[in-house]
C-alpha cells in the first residue's frame, strides 16, 4: 500500500503548502497529486512539487482529457519526467469530466466517454513510445482527418526523449469506466468517496477488464488510488455537516451515474439517493443535507481526535485493496488545518 497527498485545488485562489510538500517528502509518503475542474489546471503545479522535494513522486488525479489533446498530455507528463529524473514516480492520472465543463468551460462538444478515453490512452501509448503517431479512431484522429476524410498534414513523432514506462490511470464510477480501465489503463482512480469495504464492488467489475487484456493481469497488480479526507476535531457531530453538505450537493444538486449518487448505492444506501435528490430538486437544501446519514459519513471520511482517526485507519483503512492520498482541507467547505496528522499515518502504515 502507498501513501500519497493532494496539493489543495479547490480554492478562489491558489497556494501550495510547501512545508507540507516536504514533510511528506521526509516521511516517505510515496506521491503528491493534483488536479483540475475550471480554476487552477493539474498539471503545471507538479513542476513546483519537483523544485522543492527530493524524491517524492508527482501525479495528476485528474487531468481532464477534453481539454488537452491526447499529445499535449502525454508530453506534459514526459516533461515531468525530464524535470524529476529517471526515479520519480510520474503517474498519468486522466479522466473524461463532464458535459458541464466540457461544453460550457472548454467550448467542446460531449462526447461519450468511453470511446474517447480510449481513444486518448492509445494516442498517449504512441507519444510514450516515441512513435509516429497516427491514429484513427472513433471520436479522436491523429493527423487531423477533415470532413472528406482527407489529411493534409503527415503525422509526427515527439522530439523529446520519452519514457514509455510512465504508467496511465484514469478515472472511473461507472461499470463500463471501472471494466475499460481494467482493460486498457495501468491503474485506477475510483470516482466518488472510496470506503473500506469497496474492492468487494469493484473487483468483480476489474476482473472483467481484465479478462480482455492480451497479457493477464493481477488485481493485486493493478493499483487503484483513491481519496480519504481526514478531519482532526473533538467537535464528531459539528463535523459531519460540511461532509453533508458536500454529499448533498453532489448527489442532489449535480447526480449522474458514476458519482457520488453511484457509490452511495453500492453501499446500500438507495433509499438515501433517492431522498437526497427529491429534497435537493425541489428546493429544500438543508432537508437534503440532513437526510444524508451519518454512518454513510462516519464510513467513507475520517473525523475525529487523532486517536480514533489513527485507530480506524489501522482497524479499516489500512491494506483494503488500494492506494490513499490523505486530504485535510482540500474541498470547498473546509478549513485550512494544520500538518499533524500525517505522521500518525504513516508510523501506523508502517508499524
Amino acid at each position: 500500500m502507498k501513501l500519497g497527498i493532494e496539493i489543495d485545488w479547490q480554492r478562489r485562489r491558489f497556494d501550495i503548502n510547501r512545508e507540507r510538500l516536504q514533510l511528506a517528502d521526509e516521511l516517505g509518503y510515496d506521491c503528491v497529486f493534483s488536479a483540475e475542474a475550471h480554476g487552477s489546471d493539474a498539471i503545471s503545479p507538479l513542476g513546483y512539487v519537483i523544485g522543492c522535494t527530493k524524491r517524492i513522486g508527482v501525479g495528476t488525479r485528474i487531468a481532464q482529457n477534453n481539454s488537452r489533446s491526447p499529445t499535449a498530455l502525454a508530453m506534459a507528463y514526459q516533461t515531468l519526467r525530464h524535470m524529476g529524473g529517471p526515479d520519480r514516480l510520474v503517474l498519468a492520472g486522466i479522466g473524461s469530466s463532464n458535459p458541464v465543463s466540457a461544453e460550457g468551460w472548454h467550448g467542446v462538444p460531449w462526447t461519450a466517454a468511453a470511446p474517447r478515453m480510449r481513444d486518448a490512452v492509445a494516442i498517449m501509448r504512441k507519444a510514450a513510445a516515441g512513435d509516429v503517431v497516427e491514429h484513427q479512431g472513433k471520436l479522436i484522429s491523429v493527423p487531423y482527418r477533415h470532413t472528406d476524410g482527407g489529411v493534409r498534414h503527415s503525422p509526427m513523432a515527439p522530439i523529446l526523449e520519452t519514457d514509455p514506462t510512465i504508467p496511465i490511470l484514469f478515472g472511473g464510477g461507472t461499470e463500463l469506466m471501472l471494466t475499460l480501465a481494467a482493460e486498457i489503463a495501468d491503474g485506477l482512480l475510483p470516482n466518488g468517496s472510496w470506503s473500506p469495504g469497496m474492492m468487494k464492488v469493484y473487483g468483480p467489475m476489474l476482473q472483467k477488464g481484465f479478462a480482455k487484456r492480451k497479457t493477464p493481469m493481477k488485481i493485486e497488480d493493478f493499483p487503484v488510488w483513491a481519496h480519504v479526507d481526514v478531519v482532526v476535531t473533538n467537535d464528531i457531530k459539528d463535523s459531519l455537516w460540511q461532509f453533508k453538505e458536500y454529499t448533498a450537493r453532489y448527489v442532489g444538486g449535480y447526480g449522474g451515474r458514476g458519482g457520488l449518487s453511484t457509490h452511495m448505492e453500492w453501499r446500500g444506501y438507495g433509499d438515501a439517493v433517492e431522498r437526497i435528490t427529491e429534497l435537493y430538486e425541489a428546493g429544500h437544501i438543508r432537508e437534503a443535507e440532513d437526510a444524508v446519514p451519518d454512518e454513510y459519513i462516519d464510513e467513507c471520511w475520517l473525523i475525529g481526535p487523532i486517536d480514533r482517526i489513527v485507530a480506524t485507519w489501522r482497524d479499516k483503512w489500512i491494506n483494503d485493496g488500494c492506494n490513499l492520498i490523505v486530504r485535510v482541507d482540500n474541498w470547498p467547505s473546509a478549513k485550512p488545518q494544520g500538518n499533524d496528522v500525517y505522521a500518525p499515518l504513516i508510523k501506523a502504515l508502517c508499524d
